[in-house]
């Protein structure tokens, strides 16, 4: 039952990810070679007579482990952490000589499982907490008993009673003592635990914990958001790659009755995220010239969160600017990101406000946004200063917040773009005007042949850079490179016909710069999945995807993407649904669950869900934190009291099972039982830890009534009870005729005194 539980802890621990598969895997063959190390053992004198070897070798990896701990001050690492906490389980697994080794090995069980419950992202740990719940009540109640045997039973046994010799092994093998019964009244009792911790959970309120990194999420890491992009690495889509990136909640897309239109609708949703500029030998680069810096309005929104109002470095000085109060007339979006290691706040182009809620009671952590270049946005984790977010922490494992973008309808308005002209002259769009030197001049002689007859209309020029791109060129993710050509643009230009979005993209991008418009990289996510019992957007990383925005003069920027149609919208299987159903409320209700949340249900519960603000009052979480408080000390107070009635009500003498057991057994178990109530009522009870021997000891030296009698009924009782022996019908029933031989009142508090 204790390796079971520390199997159940590790694995519990593995669904969260936090833990490469080959310290598992080592952890593993470790804990199956300890199994065969018990004291007295050949392997377990091998150990001992090697234990100055093996003391060195776990001080040296123990040594490590704290090392890579403090040298991740001040914001230390997880995972060395649990590495120390994996390597102390392994090492006393080997080492498990005393109850002590063995209450060690629960102690860290329940370290892992604490720390899977912190990193949890998928429903796998319900099931491993129920399993390790179900799992530790059977141990503990196993252990408790083997300590008593040990400690109590086996040194008071009286040696010269004859009777075969007594082990704690003995005892806990007897089908009597660990039995089916004894497997269910257990196992249910560690759902009532289940049950209890779930209430708890949804009652007691909660306190953030990113105070040290915040949120732990698993990281995904996807090529083509870092600080630069190689071609080849990025855009490739394929059915391989479906890791979850972003759920999303779009209030328009829920509206769309047709499932036909609906799909439509996703397979034109570009989910924009990093942009860059410069290309240099198959590498595109993130903008750094002055004048493209993103700008941004922030301002405080009316819920006490913050709002940020994405403004275009070329928009014109008067334009006038979007307000909170006319955001119901963009697209909403609530963008969840899914542990995706770029802090990118993704959103569907255009984006023109993003708005992040409070931060929660108790939470040490919340989402503020910044800009970057080109239009981008940045998300970055703080710490939450008693006035202010303060602090910026290195890693960022996920985030949910609010984007509002421009219809599809509106996608092409003028008067958000000064003219190109004025913005050349100074000097805003020579960064995006930039060609390599790798490209050889037929690249430009091919640029001017594409969009000759265009005139000056950039337009016209990128309608006819895409339809010969698609018209020349196919989409495939097999790619081919040709090493005598230098640079793999002109590569795909000249020798290749087909390549992935990366491709398309930067060549749409080349040849309009060398045709003279302005052009700049971005990438992100195309299309997604719909999920209907959710009513959300699925986004997995194999819709990554590469476009270009080119600057269309007074309607700014302008989204061209030339690849061919691909399968930018699919349709889920109700299998799929279900489950990423059940992810998507796990993180949502789980991992995410806040005092904000339980304010939420509160005011469902008290019909007040129809609130149209989504503002959190202080006062009225105040107030349900107090009540929550007080919920939890008055379930305290009822589970202290119901065990003090317990211990009232108790059967006297009976230290080791319950009345329902008892009645279970056999017939001398519920005779010896009525023997000792008939003893309680006239005075004379069994002491807590007094054996039946004992017992029947004081009762001979109290010199009551009945002695012989209870001494035979005594015999007789260990003989089944610790024995396992068969007794006799008539010797049962001749000892239960003379049992009414006890029937005097108790003897006085001073002769009791003097007898004990």
């Amino acid at each position: 039952m204790s390796y079971l539980l520390a199997a159940a802890a590790v694995g519990t621990l593995m669904t969260s990810g936090a833990v490469p598969a080959p310290t598992f895997i080592l952890l593993g063959a470790l804990g199956v070679l300890s199994w065969f190390v018990e004291p007295g053992t050949a392997m377990g004198k091998l150990l001992d007579r090697a234990g100055l070897v093996f003391n060195v070798v776990a001080l040296a990896f123990f040594g490590l482990s704290l090392f890579q701990v403090f040298e991740s001050f001040p914001e230390p690492e997880f995972g060395p952490i649990l590495n120390v906490v994996l390597f102390l389980l392994g090492y006393k697994l080997f080492h498990r000589r005393t109850n002590r080794d063995y209450l060690w090995i629960y102690v860290l069980s329940f370290v892992l499982v604490l720390a899977a419950a912190w990193l949890a992202q998928t429903v796998f740990f319900l099931v491993g907490f129920v399993t390790y719940v179900v799992l530790s009540t059977w141990t503990l109640i196993l252990f408790h008993l083997r300590r008593e045997i040990e400690d109590n039973y086996l040194v008071k046994h009286l040696p010269e009673s004859g009777s075969e010799k007594v082990t704690a092994a003995r005892v806990l093998n007897s089908r009597r003592v660990v039995g089916r019964s004894f497997f269910l009244v257990t196992g249910l009792l560690a759902v009532g635990v289940f049950l209890g911790s779930a209430m708890i959970f949804a009652l007691v309120p909660r306190i953030g914990i990113g105070f040290f990194s915040g949120s732990f999420r698993r990281k995904v890491n996807i090529v083509g958001f870092s600080d630069e992009v190689t071609l080849g690495h990025h855009g490739v889509i394929s059915g391989d790659n479906d890791t979850v990136v972003l759920w999303v909640k779009l209030p328009a897309l829920e509206k769309i009755e047709s499932e036909a239109n609906r799909h439509r609708e996703i397979s034109q949703y570009y989910w924009r995220g990093t942009v860059y500029d410069s290309y240099q030998n198959g590498k595109w680069l993130r903008p750094t010239a002055a004048g493209t810096e993103t700008v941004l309005n922030q301002l405080a929104a009316a819920d006490g969160g913050s709002l940020a109002f994405v403004r275009s470095a070329e928009a014109p000085l008067g334009q006038r600017r979007p307000t909170e109060q006319n955001l119901g007339s963009f697209e909403e979006q609530e963008i969840n990101i899914v542990g995706l290691s770029h802090p990118v706040a993704f959103a569907l182009d255009e984006p023109i406000a993003y708005r992040i809620r409070p931060p929660a009671l108790g939470a040490f952590t919340t989402v503020a946004v910044h800009g970057r270049h080109g239009g981008e946005v940045a998300l970055k984790t703080t710490r939450v200063g008693i006035s202010r977010p303060s602090g910026t922490l290195k890693d960022f494992n996920g985030a949910r917040y609010f984007a509002y973008s421009r219809p599809l309808t509106s996608r092409l308005p003028f008067g958000h773009g000064r003219p190109t002209a004025e913005l050349l002259e100074e000097g805003r769009l020579r960064n995006y005007l930039s060609t390599p030197p790798s490209l050889s001049p037929r690249v430009k002689e091919l640029a001017i042949k594409i969009t000759e007859g265009a005139g000056n209309n950039p337009m016209r020029k990128a309608m006819l850079v895409t339809e010969w791109l698609r018209k020349t060129h196919t989409y495939t993710t097999d790619l081919k490179r040709d090493l005598n050509v230098a640079d793999p643009l002109e590569d795909f230009l000249f020798h290749q016909s087909a390549g992935h979005c990366e491709y398309f993209a930067s060549a749409t991008a080349m040849l309009l710069r060398l045709a003279g418009v302005p052009t700049r990289y971005v990438n992100g996510f195309l299309g997604g999945e719909w999920n209907e019992l959710g009513k959300y957007l699925v986004v997995r990383d194999n819709r990554a995807h590469s476009w270009v925005e080119a600057y269309i003069g007074g309607a700014g920027w302008v989204r061209v993407d030339a690849t061919p149609a691909a399968n930018a919208g699919s349709h889920m299987s109700r299998v799929r649904q279900v489950l990423d159903s059940i992810e998507f409320y796990w993180s949502r209700w789980i991992i995410d669950y806040d005092v904000s949340r339980q304010v939420e249900i509160a005011r469902r519960i008290g019909g007040q869900g129809s609130r149209s603000s989504n503002r959190l009052d202080l006062d009225e979480a105040k107030r349900y934190a107090k009540w929550g408080v007080g919920a939890a000390v008055g379930i305290g107070l009822v589970i202290l009291g119901w065990r003090r009635l317990r211990s009232r009500w108790r059967l006297p003498g009976d230290t080791s099972r319950g009345r329902r057991r008892r009645r279970s057994g056999p017939a001398v178990f519920r005779l010896y039982d009525n023997t000792l109530a008939r003893l309680s009522r006239r005075g004379f009870t069994r002491e807590t830890g007094e054996t039946p021997r004992e017992f029947a000891g004081r009762h001979r030296a109290a010199a009551l009534p009945g002695t012989e009698v209870l001494a035979r009924l005594t015999e007789l009782y260990v003989a089944a009870r610790f024995g396992e022996r068969e007794i006799p019908a008539d010797a049962l029933q001749a000892i239960e005729r003379q049992v009414g031989e006890i029937d005097r009142p108790p003897a006085s508090r001073t002769d009791r005194s003097n007898a004990a």
